[in-house]
């Protein structure tokens, strides 16, 4: 069970969403420390999250679906924020040293609704019935977030190294490509 776990906690992770885009354009243009940084962010809030859907906030928003919109409303309006600034950046020298990095990877993931919802519908496929659901949701959840961490950390390596490759050929390539994508995810929440 464990192994399926971390398996499909892994591609869960890879799929692209905000908080992948937000760790790959800033570690594309601005380097793997800030991109660390940012995933330290996006991982603290989804700790958070987790937190929150054991005690109950998913529980919330199935009985009230207002609250969801307006952080569904707020995240859209975030992702549109954080697309354009990131294209304003995009190509410009910036903040080595990431600063903002971790509050935008924290404000990012903690302002996806979605996340709630998965997080509530994700953990009960791997609780083994019949056994203390407590007592797994204390390996399973720090176990979800380490590898959640893994992942990140090794996409904003990739990250960085396919932005260097491309500095001849354009620099900002890789982090206009993921402003973009963060401005499309933010139109798709608004939308959908």
């Amino acid at each position: 069970m464990i192994w399926n776990f971390i398996a499909a906690t892994t591609l869960v992770t890879l799929m692209p969403g905000p908080s992948l885009l937000l760790i790959v354009g800033a570690s594309a243009q601005r380097g793997w420390r800030v991109g660390a940084v940012v995933t330290l962010g996006v991982v603290l809030a989804d700790a958070i999250l987790l937190l929150a859907v054991l005690g109950g906030l998913g529980a919330l928003a199935r009985e009230a679906p207002v609250v969801l919109s307006c952080l569904k409303w707020l995240g859209a309006a975030y992702l549109l924020y954080l697309g354009a600034a990131q294209l304003r950046m995009a190509g410009k020298a910036g903040l080595a040293d990431g600063r903002g990095g971790f509050r935008r990877g924290l404000a990012t993931t903690l302002l996806n609704p979605k996340i709630i919802v998965f997080l509530a519908l994700y953990f009960p496929q791997f609780i083994q019935p019949g056994e203390d659901a407590g007592r797994q949701m204390l390996l399973l959840g720090p176990l979800f977030l380490l590898t959640v961490l893994a992942v990140f950390l090794l996409c904003a390596a990739a990250a960085r190294w396919l932005g260097g490759m491309a500095r001849g050929q354009g620099g900002a390539w890789l982090e206009r490509a993921c402003a973009c994508c963060l401005i499309v995810c933010g139109l798709y929440s608004a939308l959908a």
